[in-house]
C-alpha cells in the first residue's frame, strides 16, 4: 500500500483502535469495525486513487489559523481525519459506480477542526468533484455560524493564490464562483429557498437547530446529482427534543448495527465521546479528554483542556458547559447546583430578624397557583470592610390546610391557611406588616403569576420589579447566589424548609453556560430557594448599574 500512504494511514488507525493503541471511547471501536466489514464486502469497491487525491487536495490548502497559519503551512491531517475522508470518499457501490456515502454525520467536540475540514469539503466537493454545475451551499442558523466554515474556506483560497487560479475561481461576499460551469460555494443563514440542487450541503453545528429544515431541505434537492453529500458536523448540547439529538440516536442505531436499509447504509457515522457507561469519575481523568478529542495537542492544547477540565471539577456550574463541549456528552441539564455542605456552613441558628430591622432589603416573592407553596424571602445586604456583599436570607412559606398531613413536621415554619387554597389575604397583610416593620426597597416576583396581587402591593406604596423566569435573566443572580455561599457571604437561620428546598435545587444550562433552577419532579419544591435568588438578583444591583433591562419598575 506505499502508492496509497493515506489509506494506509486509515488502516493502521483502525488497526490501532481495535487493538487498544488508540484509547477510543465505543462509538469509535465500532466505526472501525464497520470500516474492516466494508472492505469484504463484495458489493462495494474500494478506490484508492479517489480516496488519495481528496486527501492531498485537502493537505494543499493552507492553514488559516493559529501559528501554522502564520508561518504559511499547509494543512497536515491527522490519522483520524485520513480515515474519515478515506471512508467517505473511497467507497464506491459496485453495481451503479457511484459514492458509497451520500452523508455524513461528525459529532465532535469543540476545537477539534471540524469547520475547518467542512471547508475543505466544502471547496472539494464544489470545485474538484467533477459535478459540471456543482452547488455547495453551507447552513447555519446565523451569519457567525456560517462563517465558521465560510470564512476559512475563502482564506484557504486568498492564502494560495496558485490553486485558486488553477480552480478558476473568484471570491464575492458570499459566494465563491466559477464563471466556467457556473459552480459555486456559498453560505445560506436560516432556511435555505427551494429549487436548490446541492450536490453538497454542509450543515454546521447542527445542536443549534430548533428543527431539521435546512437539513431537509439540503436533502431533498440532491436527487438530480450523481455523487451529492450532505456533511453534518456538531458538538453535542442540551435540547434532547431537538432534530440533532434525534439525529445522534439515529447515527449510534447504524454504528450498531440496529438500522441496517438502503439509507442507514449510505450514512457514514464518527462520534468522539466518552462511554456513558463510564466510572462516575472516568470524565475527571486525562484519558477521557484524550478520547474525546482526537486532536489533543494538536489543534486544541492538552495543557487547556486540562484547565478547563480542572475548573468543571471544582465548579458544579461549569460542569455541565465542559461536559458537552469538550468531552461531547448530551447533557440533560438537570443537575445539583449547590453543594449542600457549604450550603449548611452558612447556617447559623442564632441569626435574627430583629437584628437587622435597619439593614436595606428585597423582598423576593415565588407566587404558586394557590394550591401549592408560596414563599418570600427577605433579603437583607451589607457590604464589608473589603466591599464584598453579604446576604441574610429570612423566608416564609405558606400552604392551604389541606395540605398540612402532607408537611406536618413543619408545622412551626409554615403557614397554614384555611381551605383547599391559599388565603392571599392572609399572605397579602403579612407583607404589608413587613413594609412597616423592615426596609423594604423593592418586592420582586414573576409578573406572570402576580395578577390580582401586584395593585394591592402598589397601593401599599410598594417598589415593585418584575423578574420574569428566563434563563438569561436568572444566570447572574444564580452566579452570585452560588459564588457567595462558597464564599460564606451567604447566611440563614437553618430553616428546615428553606434546606430541603435547596437540595432540590438543580440547574437547566444551555450551551452558553446560562442557568435557570428547576427540579427533578413536581414533589421536589424550590420556591423558597427561586425566592432567595430574585431577591439576590436585586440586591447585587448599584446606583449605576444595572444586570438586566428586563426588569421593569412600575
Amino acid at each position: 500500500m506505499n502508492a496509497y500512504p493515506h489509506c494506509a494511514t486509515a488502516w493502521e488507525y483502525a488497526n490501532d483502535v481495535l487493538d487498544g493503541t488508540i484509547p477510543a471511547c465505543r462509538y469509535i471501536q465500532l466505526m472501525c469495525e464497520r470500516f474492516f466489514r466494508d472492505v469484504e464486502r463484495d458489493d462495494l469497491v474500494f478506490n484508492y486513487e479517489e480516496a488519495e487525491r481528496v486527501c492531498n487536495f485537502f493537505e494543499h490548502l493552507p492553514h488559516v489559523k493559529g501559528k501554522w497559519a502564520q508561518s504559511k503551512e499547509k494543512l497536515k491531517l491527522e490519522p483520524w481525519q485520513v480515515f474519515g475522508f478515506v471512508n467517505i470518499f473511497g467507497f464506491y457501490r459496485k453495481a451503479t459506480g457511484k459514492r458509497r456515502f451520500n452523508e455524513v454525520f461528525k459529532f465532535i467536540p469543540r476545537k477539534n477542526g471540524k469547520s475547518i475540514d467542512a471547508a475543505a469539503v466544502g471547496l472539494y466537493m464544489a470545485f474538484r468533484d467533477n459535478e459540471f454545475g456543482a452547488e455547495v451551499y453551507c447552513g447555519a442558523t446565523s451569519e457567525r455560524q456560517a462563517n465558521e466554515v465560510f470564512s476559512p474556506a475563502t482564506r484557504m483560497l486568498k492564502g494560495n493564490k496558485s490553486l485558486m487560479k488553477f480552480l478558476g475561481v473568484e471570491i464575492q461576499s458570499k459566494s465563491i464562483f466559477r464563471s466556467e460551469d457556473n459552480s459555486f460555494f456559498q453560505k445560506v443563514i436560516g432556511d435555505p429557498p427551494d429549487g436548490t440542487s446541492p450536490h453538497c450541503g454542509i450543515v454546521d453545528e447542527h445542536h443549534e437547530a430548533k428543527h431539521d429544515r435546512v437539513l431537509k431541505t439540503f436533502q431533498t434537492g440532491m436527487g438530480a446529482r450523481e455523487n451529492p453529500l450532505l456533511y453534518v458536523i456538531t458538538t453535542a448540547g442540551d435540547n434532547l427534543s431537538g432534530p440533532c439529538f434525534e439525529k445522534y440516536e439515529e447515527a449510534i442505531q447504524v454504528l450498531e448495527g440496529i438500522l441496517t436499509d438502503e439509507h442507514a447504509d449510505s450514512l457514514f457515522v464518527m462520534i468522539y465521546t466518552i462511554d456513558a457507561d463510564a466510572s462516575d469519575d472516568y470524565w475527571k481523568t486525562e484519558e477521557a479528554l484524550r478520547v474525546a478529542n482526537p486532536n489533543y495537542d494538536v489543534s486544541v492544547s492538552g495543557d487547556w483542556l486540562k484547565k478547563q477540565q480542572e475548573q468543571a471539577i471544582r465548579s458544579i456550574k461549569d460542569q455541565g458547559y465542559f461536559k458537552t463541549k469538550h468531552l461531547n456528552l448530551w447533557v440533560n441539564q438537570t443537575e445539583p447546583f449547590i453543594n449542600y455542605e457549604d450550603w449548611k456552613r452558612c447556617a447559623d441558628p442564632t441569626l435574627k430578624i430583629e437584628d437587622y430591622a435597619m439593614h436595606p432589603c428585597v423582598m423576593g416573592i415565588d407566587l404558586s397557583s394557590r394550591i401549592d407553596f408560596t414563599a418570600t424571602c427577605k433579603v437583607f445586604y451589607e457590604d464589608d470592610a473589603d466591599g464584598r456583599r453579604h446576604y441574610y436570607l429570612f423566608p416564609e412559606f405558606w400552604l392551604p390546610e389541606s395540605q398540612r398531613s402532607e408537611y406536618e413536621s413543619w408545622r412551626d415554619y409554615i403557614n397554614f391557611t384555611e381551605g383547599n387554597e391559599i388565603d392571599t389575604i392572609h399572605l397579602k397583610k403579612r407583607i404589608r406588616d413587613d413594609l412597616q416593620n423592615y426596609m423594604v426597597e423593592e418586592i420582586t416576583f414573576d409578573p406572570w403569576k402576580s395578577a390580582g396581587i401586584e395593585q394591592e402591593l402598589d397601593n401599599y406604596g410598594a417598589e415593585i420589579t418584575r423578574f420574569p423566569q428566563t434563563i438569561g435573566q436568572f444566570t447572574m443572580p444564580m452566579n452570585e447566589f452560588e459564588a457567595a455561599i462558597v464564599a460564606g457571604r451567604v447566611h440563614h437561620a437553618d430553616n428546615p424548609v428553606l434546606n430541603w428546598m435547596l437540595s432540590n435545587l438543580q440547574a437547566k444550562r444551555d450551551t452558553n453556560g446560562n442557568v435557570k433552577p428547576r427540579k427533578e419532579d413536581k414533589k421536589k419544591k424550590i420556591d423558597g430557594i427561586v425566592a432567595a435568588i430574585m431577591g439576590i438578583g436585586r440586591c447585587m444591583q448599584t446606583e449605576d448599574e444595572d444586570y438586566s433591562a428586563e426588569l421593569i419598575i412600575i
